[in-house]
C-alpha cells in the first residue's frame, strides 16, 4: 500500500514537471516568437525573441522579405508591403538625388557658368529630402508590422478562455 502511494505521488510529480517544462518552452510561446528591430545608420536588424537569432537586416537597397516573415498576420503583411514600397522608393529617389546634387556641385566647382547647376543642386537636395520622408514612412510601417505580428502571436499563444456558466445561462 505504501509503495502504491509512493508510485502515485511520483507520477503526479512527474506529470507536473512535464507540464511546467512544456509551459516554459519559450520557443513555442510569445517570448520565443516575438519580433523586434534595432536600428543603426539607416539599417534595421530584425531579431526573434529577447535574445534570439537575427532573422534579417533591412535598409537601403536591402531586399529582405518582411512580408514572408510576418505571414501569420494579414494586417502585419499589409504594413510589410507598405514598408517594402516606401523603402524602395526612398532608396531609389535618394540615390538619384545624391547623384544629381553631386553632379551639380562638380559642374559648379569647374567654374562653368551653366544655368543647370542650381537646378541640379536644388532638385537633388529636394529629392533627398523626399526620400528621407519615405524612409521615415518605411520604418514606421516596419514598426507597425512587427507590432501587429507580435499582437497576433500573443493572441494565438494564449489559451482559449474557459467556458463556464454565467448568470445569463443559469
Amino acid at each position: 500500500m505504501i509503495l502504491a502511494l509512493i508510485a502515485g505521488a511520483s507520477g503526479v510529480v512527474l506529470q507536473t514537471a512535464a507540464a511546467n517544462a512544456q509551459s516554459s518552452d519559450s520557443t513555442r510561446g510569445y517570448d520565443g516568437q516575438a519580433l523586434r528591430y534595432e536600428s543603426y545608420w539607416g539599417n534595421a536588424t530584425i531579431i526573434r525573441g529577447a535574445d534570439g537569432p537575427v532573422v534579417g537586416t533591412a535598409g537601403w537597397f536591402r531586399s529582405f522579405d518582411v512580408e514572408k516573415l510576418v505571414a501569420a498576420s494579414p494586417s502585419a503583411q499589409a504594413e510589410a508591403r507598405r514598408y517594402n514600397t516606401s523603402n524602395y522608393r526612398g532608396s531609389l529617389v535618394g540615390s538619384i538625388g545624391a547623384a544629381a546634387t553631386l553632379i551639380g556641385v562638380v559642374i559648379t566647382a569647374n567654374s562653368s557658368n551653366n544655368a543647370s547647376t542650381p537646378i541640379l543642386i536644388i532638385g537633388g537636395v529636394g529629392a533627398m529630402a523626399w526620400s528621407a520622408q519615405q524612409f521615415k514612412t518605411a520604418y514606421s510601417a516596419l514598426s507597425r508590422s512587427l507590432w501587429l505580428y507580435n499582437r497576433d502571436v500573443a493572441r494565438s499563444s494564449q489559451p482559449p478562455p474557459a467556458v463556464g456558466r454565467t448568470e445569463s445561462t443559469k
